[in-house]
């Protein structure tokens, strides 16, 4: 079973509490979600945001396509937004009480999409109204459910003693989200456990909604299914994936993080910050005698103080991260060259975002690949790895500060706003499988000068002020063994070759199955390669496609050459990336020598879905070699 849901209307009015309600109803049925946010950069203003996703029975749930089975609208601008998302046998939800509007009625709609709609419509012979929009949606088979929102929440409001136009604003959510459960045939208790998530659980509002969503119901005499209400044997939790993020560096001992404001990062240090001090589970070792433990998360001044602190924190024994975006990462390239030439093990936790410049501030792209393997200025070793879902985000997020600590080297973890702005009910991570691989510190039973960067170790040791009784020196500066400055040609090219052979050193200990993974036939003829968050729709496309393969790259520097090789070599390869360059595809023919038979890339600002995928893999059969994905969902 799979349903695809949106539920649009003005930014700031309530989408998002409303998209809140809905999934964790749903998910409180017993069903998976996967689901994604998409708004503009402006706070409110009247402009269009909306969240789409997955109802499922089974986990992972597919990634969203192009299309939606139901869409919950608030109001004509939401309609019209999405009249291409509809197709025959879709359900649209919409306020009559708007059909005469047209798309110069929505003043923070966007000018081209009005001039598109008004063009659309004139060449149909059409005027471009909501209401003619839904005529002609009917006419290609879409299931129009019209109810006047307004006049139906005031009637709803006398009969449950609630007259206050800003009390019966205040239902637009609910009613929405109860016209939504109707369609799926669940019952008002569902909306009532939404409204507790998303509302609080003052029981006077919660019994007020769910008396609100009762009447709601009684409009709606159509389904899309019956869901019944399942029970699920496992765990799960509703988060997204900054929450998965901040969890994760919980998990994975991360006691200092610093930040500056930047969307989509924020959410992830903020997390973070919310829940210090951390509790403390029963099998923690030697920390379970605690009940909590402390943490700082520190907001900087800007880009370049939030990882030069982070790097302070790392130098005195904390495992230190610090999240930004595109903007912010720019800023960070000195700091990141000297935690590179000091060799100290610091992580960027970097959702990248549509630049450049500020670019799509709250849109998607994976832009930042090449920008993160050569950030900064010189040659120092580094880790440059990707996540492509939630439940890696957060098993990620341990296994990158275990890097970080091990090879003493800047680890930079590529996320994107797609994976932030993803909601799911899931299962919940297994923390029993989170390993947190601690370098223990040199401790000298006395005081004494101690070699920071001694030329015989690839790996310098684990020297903590205060704790190691060392006197030891760290330097940006290039250096000798004792960390004093040094020009010296032979031991600056000794210097710089014990630190650039971590780089192989890396390559040599990490895992196969942590760099990439291979899903499909393993004689398949045409292989799909890509990185990062277009993973959940590869391998949701890959049940229809099931004469390709999908070889998912996570390692992106060390890149693992020997091993994409082996999968690529003699094969037919369609890279597809959420970039203009195809930046895999250059990495692959850089460090592997692999020429892609074709790239299908997306840059409007919008992710990669099940669909584009699909259509590109039959596009690349069809011969084309560039592929340039438009879809607007």
């Amino acid at each position: 079973m799979k349903i695809r849901f949106l539920i649009g209307g003005p930014q700031g009015r309530g989408v998002e509490t409303a998209s809140f309600m809905f999934i964790y109803g749903v998910g409180a049925a017993g069903y998976y979600i996967y689901a994604r946010r998409e708004f503009w950069s402006n706070i409110a203003g009247g402009r269009h945001s909306y969240v789409v996703g997955t109802i499922s029975e089974s986990w992972p749930a597919p990634a969203p396509g192009n299309t939606v089975d139901m869409a919950l609208t608030f109001d004509g601008h939401a309609v019209l937004e999405h009249v291409f998302h509809l197709r025959r046998g879709s359900y649209l939800v919409y306020n009559t009480e708007e059909e005469t509007k047209t798309p110069d009625s929505y003043n923070m709609m966007s000018k081209a999409l009005a001039e598109r709609l008004k063009k659309f419509a004139k060449e149909r012979g059409f005027e471009p109204t909501v209401g003619n929009f839904v005529k002609y949606l009917r006419e290609n088979g879409v299931e129009a459910v019209g109810v006047p929102y307004n006049k139906s929440i005031t009637e709803i409001g006398r009969k449950i003693g609630v007259t206050s136009p800003v009390m019966l604003a205040r239902f637009v959510n609910t009613f929405v989200v109860a016209l939504g459960m109707s369609l799926l045939g669940l019952g008002e208790e569902y909306v009532a456990r939404g409204v507790e998530f998303a509302l609080g659980k003052k029981a006077e509002v919660i019994e007020q909604n769910r008396r609100v969503a009762v009447e709601a119901m009684r409009l709606v005499d159509k389904r899309i299914a019956t869901l019944q209400p399942r029970r699920v044997e496992v765990k799960r939790v509703f988060w997204n994936g900054n929450e998965a993020a901040a969890y994760g560096k919980i998990a994975g001992g991360v006691r200092f993080v610093s930040y500056y404001p930047i969307t989509p990062a924020t959410d992830d240090a903020m997390t973070f910050e919310r829940l210090i001090p951390f509790p403390v589970r029963k099998d923690a070792g030697e920390l379970a005698a605690l009940e909590r433990v402390g943490a700082v998360a520190f907001q900087a001044e800007d880009e370049l103080s939030a990882i030069a602190v982070t790097t302070g924190a790392a130098i005195a024994g904390a495992r230190a991260a610090t999240a930004t975006s595109g903007p912010g990462f720019s800023l960070m390239a000195e700091a990141l060259s000297m935690a590179g030439m000091m060799e100290v093990g610091v992580v960027v936790t970097l959702w990248m975002r549509a630049g450049p410049s500020t670019g799509q501030a709250t849109r998607q792209a994976q832009e930042e690949l090449l920008p993160a393997t050569f950030i900064g200025h010189g040659e120092y070793p580094k880790i440059v790895y990707a996540s492509g879902d939630l439940e890696e985000v957060f098993y990620d997020s341990v296994k990158v500060f275990n890097w970080a600590e091990k090879y003493r080297v800047p680890v930079i973890h590529l996320v994107d706003k797609n994976l932030s702005n993803t909601f799911t009910v899931m299962p919940l991570p297994d923390f029993s499988k989170v390993r947190i691989d601690a370098v223990k510190p040199v401790v000298f039973p006395q005081t004494k000068e101690a070699e920071a960067y001694p030329l015989d170790s690839l790996v310098p040791p684990r020297l903590l002020p205060g704790v190691s009784n060392a006197v030891f020196h760290l330097n940006s500066l290039e250096h000798d063994p004792e960390g004093d400055p040094e020009e010296d040609p032979v031991i600056v090219a000794r210097m710089f070759e014990r630190r650039m052979a971590k780089m192989k050193l890396i390559d040599e200990e990490i895992p196969p199955e942590d760099k990439l993974a291979y899903f499909g036939p393993p004689d398949a003829e045409v292989v799909i390669v890509g990185w990062g968050s277009v993973k959940p729709a590869v391998l949701s496309a890959l049940e229809e496609l099931r004469d390709a393969a999908f070889l998912y790259v996570k390692m992106l520097y060390p890149f693992p050459a020997p091993l994409v090789k082996k999968h690529l070599e003699g094969k037919k390869t369609l890279f597809i990336e959420n970039n203009y360059l195809a930046q895999l595809a250059l990495a692959s023919r850089m460090f592997a020598g692999i020429e892609p038979t074709a790239v299908a890339v997306k840059f409007n600002g919008r992710p990669v879905t099940t669909d584009d995928v699909v259509d590109a893999y039959k596009r690349f059969k069809a011969g084309e070699k560039i592929i340039k994905i438009e879809t607007d969902l």
